[in-house]
């Protein structure tokens, strides 16, 4: 690794020495995750000038971000204004003996692990950004220099093509703001920090997250980040073994040394595509930017709650893709495997205390796409009895497989397990089979000309075999007189939490 961030470090500076002992801080420098205080950041100041002379050398960022920590918690000690100018009292203490050092953080993940866009998480750093350039412009920082005491933090996702313009948006739109105030933007380049986004991971099938971060890693290289940071595959089940940690920074070396990207000035420089896509995101993002400081700016729209309005029906729309399967997540929504062996990782630690100060705004919520499908199959996992369906598959091979196969994976990914077959010629042979199974729950399955000849009679002889609910793959249209024969409906783009609810009211 070329640099190490701490996470709820100590204040105190021989707590913080004994943590780092053997670290050689000139070779990977310290930094501390956004949102750290005024304290933290003076231990580490203090720990890194214990046998080093030359303060050209420190290259440290101090993650100083009031805004993302105000969001995080709800609270702060002191108002937000009061908050942004001690960071600035700092940042120029900092500086006139420092200079390569980096005082304030900007951190996107806080607002993208909230459901935020890219444009929405994009637009807020640009609206943070400017918070910042004006409150260090007042403070007497030079407005070329100002970029070099600001890194910006941008989520890298598993969609390719999108965080790779993204992070090329970035630099477009910080130009622009640079150019608007009066600057050079040449002269103002800003470090941007890619990160790879925590809402994408999952707990099922966690390896599966190894593909999302080295897509997300390569994309974030090809848009130009500065430095980055690879989650480890099992971060969502708990505080990360060795294996997670080595194989992290392996992804990241592999793509370093062997890819060559890193070598290239813009990889994707050229590319209609990306070039376009990247022009698009700008313009989206400066829209979000100007709507927030139209508002007063990010920290007045957090603290009236307009923001977190804005997110939360990003969030709902994002979540309303995933519960319908328009938006897949493999191994958790989409070819799930009930057999697999739950990675066992400790605990991460709680918050050391209750946030501090006094509550001034509604906390923006952490959350992963996944976790909907998690909680039903975590319901399954600890219910007395797994709930098993049974197909109830019309026709041969050919007739009945399309909506067979995808109805055991619709079941699968809620933690049903589900009993497959070749298929029946006739409804009688299905019951008897339905019987043998043992089970209470069926999905008759097979195309629409079955359907109109047999499902009915079918779901009748189902029903007097015992069976309490009885599924249909297709859409309502298919079998349009069937209410009272058929509970539920299992297609394309439907409702997947909303289908599974009697499964699971009946575990419960």
């Amino acid at each position: 690794v070329t640099a190490i961030t701490l996470k709820r470090s100590r204040n105190e500076l021989k707590h913080l020495a004994s943590i780092l002992q053997g670290v050689y801080l000139d070779l990977a420098p310290i930094h501390l995750s956004p949102g750290s205080s005024r304290e933290q950041a003076a231990a580490l100041l203090g720990v890194c000038e214990i046998g080093n002379d030359d303060a050209d050398l420190l290259c440290n960022n101090l993650g100083l971000d009031p805004i993302g920590q105000l969001a995080r918690t709800g609270h702060s000690v002191l108002s937000l204004d009061q908050e942004i100018g001690q960071c600035v009292e700092m940042a120029a203490r900092v500086a006139s003996k420092y200079p390569n050092v980096t005082p304030i953080s900007i951190d996107g993940s806080v607002w993208a692990g909230a459901g935020a866009s890219d444009s929405q998480e994009l637009g807020a750093v640009l609206s943070a950004g400017v918070l910042w350039v004006r409150a260090l412009l007042a403070a007497g920082f030079d407005l070329d220099e100002i970029s070099n005491k600001i890194e910006i933090t941008l989520t890298a996702g598993p969609d390719q093509f999108m965080t790779t313009a993204k992070i090329r948006a970035a630099r477009v739109c910080w130009a622009q703001v640079i150019t608007a105030c009066g600057g050079t933007p040449s002269k103002a380049a800003v470090t941007i920090h890619a990160e790879t986004s925590q809402a994408m991971m999952t707990k099922t099938d966690s390896w599966v997250n190894m593909l999302r971060t080295t897509a997300a890693c390569f994309a974030a290289v090809v848009g130009g980040a500065d430095a980055i940071t690879v989650a480890p595959f099992d971060s969502a089940a708990g505080l990360s073994n060795n294996t997670g940690i080595r194989l992290a920074r392996n992804t990241q070396l592999i793509l370093q040394e062997e890819t060559k990207l890193s070598s290239v000035i813009d990889p994707a420089g050229g590319s209609w595509y990306v070039e376009e896509l990247t022009d698009q995101v700008a313009h989206s993002a400066w829209k979000v930017f100007q709507d927030l400081e139209s508002q007063g700016g990010l920290g007045a729209a957090l603290l009236a709650g307009y923001w977190q309005g804005s997110l939360s029906e990003t969030r709902s729309k994002r979540l309303k893709a995933v519960v319908h399967r328009s938006t897949p997540l493999t191994g958790t929504s989409e070819f799930p495997y009930l057999d697999e062996q739950k990675l066992e990782r400790e605990q991460l630690p709680e918050s050391l205390s209750a946030p501090k100060g006094e509550p001034r705004c509604e906390p923006v919520p952490l959350f992963r796409w996944s976790a909907p499908f998690e909680q039903m199959r975590d319901a399954v996992d600890t219910s007395t009895e797994e709930p098993v369906l049974f197909l109830a598959n019309l026709g041969d091979i050919a007739t009945h497989t399309a909506r067979s196969t995808f109805a055991m994976n619709l079941f699968e990914a809620g933690g049903i397990r589900v009993l497959n077959n070749d298929g029946f010629d006739n409804a009688a042979d299905c019951v008897k089979a339905f019987v043998a199974s043992n089970t209470h729950i069926a999905c008759i399955c097979s195309s629409d000309s079955t359907y109109s000849e047999s499902a009915i009679q079918t779901a009748r002889d189902l029903r007097s075999a015992g069976a309490s609910l009885i599924y249909l793959a297709g859409t309502p249209e298919v079998l349009t007189n069937a209410a009272t024969n058929i509970d539920g409906f299992i297609y394309l783009g439907c409702d997947v939490l909303k289908a599974l609810a009697p499964i699971h009211q009946i575990l419960e």
